[in-house]
């Protein structure tokens, strides 16, 4: 049986508006226990966004910025690749792993139902 990304998805989402500041995100990230947050869109004719805990490290500690100073849609990735909830788990990793992400959002008929990354693929994979 081939697994799909359904199966191996987070279906608990966290997520944040663009104008959060980080120090809040990180809070957030921290709290929930969580590497990646998603930023909803404005709008129905925007798009998600996605921190991560590299993004915060690379674009705000080490640009010496401080966490405050700093809204969440200053150093979110957008657009971000959006992964269906049917595909094929192994086409699934080397859609991500070809664009160099670890994370992305999982949608089912239009709707956001989930994260999946390239470690839940390889843990939740092997309870499969």
């Amino acid at each position: 049986m081939v697994e799909r990304v359904k199966d191996v998805m987070y279906s608990y989402v966290v997520n944040i508006h663009g104008i959060t500041k980080v120090s809040d995100a990180l809070n957030i990230m921290k709290e929930e226990n969580i590497q990646t947050v998603l930023v909803r869109p404005r709008n129905d004719k925007d798009v998600y966004g996605l921190i991560t805990l590299r993004d915060i490290a690379t674009k705000v500690i080490a640009a010496g910025k401080q966490l405050e100073d700093v809204h969440a849609y200053e150093i979110m990735a957008k657009p971000v690749l959006m992964i269906d909830a049917d595909m094929p788990v192994h086409y699934a990793a080397r859609f991500l792993t070809n664009f160099n992400v670890s994370w992305a959002p999982v949608m089912e008929k239009g709707e956001l139902v989930g994260m999946v990354s390239l470690m839940g693929m390889v843990w939740k994979g092997r309870e499969l």
